[in-house]
């Protein structure tokens, strides 16, 4: 009996210092939610970066894309016209050879310029290479040269928002324009009166272009050729429409540095 009581207080005395006792090893819940409670929130995840829109291409771009392809084109139609109504620069603009010849190939491109909207309106005055030297109602003006025409155009353009768009081609030999006419491009081509031989009377260099200037200045709009029978067909402010040598009609256009401006229709660039 003294032992059975022994026993039944040694097992109450462990009992109860089993209820009393800290435990030295806290579950793993209780731990997380220790750390939790010093841990700082979390930050919020980074957001992906907003892709700006890609922006259009610009008209410009387009346009010298297309350009570039047909340049680039190996092979063309043997023959090509672009159809045209002749103007003749008499009586109104006896000087007024480029503005006439670029009014045709605008009107090709089906526009309705009259004979004197271009002089009037559109074409810069200045120096023979970016403005019309002189008067093109007189019979004192002299000339203008690519550059100035091409601003001519864009003047045109931004005035009136006529989809088209000039491109300077000089240094072009004649038979490398045969792809843009393909193309339904008409070209403005500098010449001479008659395709006589350039009577060169100076000129100076802009950049790294010389434009010579040359007493017989002329200038027409090339609006087709044929290949078979070695001729080019132009809108000659002096002469009206009319076929000539290809040949001929080369050799003066190197002579004088092949200088040359076309014109693109942009209306359908994507």
């Amino acid at each position: 009996m003294k032992q059975l009581l022994t026993i039944l207080t040694i097992c109450l005395s462990l009992i109860l210092c089993g209820c009393s006792a800290t435990n030295p090893n806290p579950s793993a819940t209780e731990t997380a939610t220790a750390d939790s409670a010093t841990v700082p929130a979390t930050e919020k995840a980074t957001e992906a970066p907003t892709e700006k829109p890609t922006e259009a291409p610009t008209i410009e771009a387009l346009a010298e894309k297309r350009i570039a392809q047909i340049e680039a084109k190996k092979n063309i139609s043997p023959s090509a016209y672009i159809d045209t109504e002749e103007i003749l620069q008499y009586p109104e603009l006896p000087t007024g050879c480029e503005s006439v010849a670029l009014t045709m190939a605008i009107n090709s491109l089906g526009y309705d310029l009259s004979k004197t909207d271009i002089a009037e309106k559109y074409m810069p005055y200045g120096d023979y290479v970016d403005g019309f030297e002189g008067d093109p109602f007189s019979d004192g003006g002299a000339g203008i040269m690519p550059p100035g025409l091409v601003t001519t155009v864009n003047n045109f353009v931004a005035d009136t928002g006529a989809k088209l768009y000039a491109h300077d081609t000089t240094g072009t030999k004649l038979s490398d324009l045969y792809r843009f006419i393909d193309a339904g491009c008409p070209a403005v081509v500098w010449t001479t009166y008659y395709m006589d031989y350039p009577d060169f009377d100076g000129g100076y260099y802009e950049g790294d272009t010389f434009y010579p200037w040359y007493n017989n200045e002329h200038c027409v709009a090339m609006i087709g050729y044929d290949t078979d029978d070695g001729t080019v067909t132009i809108a000659d402010p002096l002469e009206g429409i009319s076929t000539v040598s290809a040949y001929e009609f080369g050799e003066v256009c190197d002579a004088i540095g092949n200088f040359s401006v076309i014109l693109l229709d942009t209306t359908d660039l994507k």
